[in-house]
């Protein structure tokens, strides 16, 4: 690594031709001019210049030591013009939440996209440790979750609720709502499957449920559009939030259980604590916010 004082001392000597204007210039002595100079040549271990009277030519060395300081002067121009402008509407967005929530928000997110040709949306749809993993590494900068989140690298903010939803077939809106009735038909798991059914039936005091362990279990998908195919054929039932339901094409098949006790999905938005995010994501998280809301 080229010392970078020596460096500019090097380049102004180099565009001047002249000692004596090279110390005035960078406020030096002359023999403290004629130091950088030594200091270069040692650490490339290369003479620089070929001096005769009062006058240089530069070395082989000192040729490509030039063009390397010309290219170095034009990057840090660049960057720090980069620096001082945050484009809106240039760069890549890396976001991650729910399969439902994908499909809401990506119609909105493309549209935008469509009118700033300099943007690039990546979105993907994971659940909530995957969210939450590719927030802390980076490869995702704004994750929607379900769930509270302790760490000390993340910041969260609470966006709303969602309603989770008990879906049965439309056969079953006739049958009294037990968990024996429930387990004769068997429930239609998913990526959140476990977590989202715990919920609904512990606080809505379903008798005989007493965990995962308790379920019977008739099929398992994680293709968010596929998740009520079997519950409509009538060989499963699956509890899913509103925005998923909402999504399925033919919900005259499909009958969602009235339940005592409404289980609302709080959704948070999360963050890397230290990572300062571009300003193109702005626009993303005040959509997402009004969205979620």
């Amino acid at each position: 690594m080229v010392n970078q004082k020596w460096l500019v001392t090097f380049m102004d000597l180099v565009e001047t031709g002249h000692f004596t204007k090279t110390a005035n210039n960078l406020n030096m002595t002359q023999p403290g001019v004629s130091q950088h100079i030594k200091k270069l040549e040692t650490q490339l271990q290369s003479p620089l210049l070929n001096r005769y009277d009062k006058q240089f030519e530069l070395t082989r060395a000192g040729q490509l030591l030039h063009e390397y300081g010309v290219t170095n002067r034009a990057l840090n121009i660049t960057l720090k013009a980069k620096i001082d402008f945050d484009d809106p509407y240039q760069g890549a967005c890396f976001i991650a939440c729910s399969g439902a929530l994908a499909a809401d928000l990506y119609p909105d997110f493309i549209d935008y996209q469509a009118r700033h040709s300099g943007l690039t949306v990546h979105l993907e749809a994971a659940p909530n440790q995957a969210i939450i993993s590719a927030v802390l590494d980076n490869s995702v900068h704004i994750g929607i979750v379900n769930q509270q989140i302790a760490h000390a690298q993340l910041t969260q903010v609470q966006l709303g609720n969602e309603p989770l939803l008990l879906v049965l077939p439309k056969a079953y809106s006739n049958k009294e709502l037990t968990f024996n009735n429930l387990n004769k038909l068997g429930f239609i798991n998913h990526p959140d499957g476990f977590e989202f059914v715990d919920k609904v039936l512990n606080l809505n005091r379903f008798s005989g449920y007493v965990g995962q362990d308790s379920l019977v279990v008739s099929g398992y998908v994680n293709q968010l559009n596929q998740i009520l195919l079997p519950v409509a054929q009538g060989i499963g039932y699956s509890v899913l939030p509103a925005r998923a339901v909402k999504l399925y094409g033919d919900s005259k098949k499909i009958y969602i259980a009235p339940l005592e006790n409404q289980v609302n999905e709080p959704l948070y938005i999360i963050t890397k604590r230290h990572y300062s995010l571009a300003s193109r994501y702005d626009w993303f998280l005040q959509r997402i916010k009004q969205r979620l809301r």
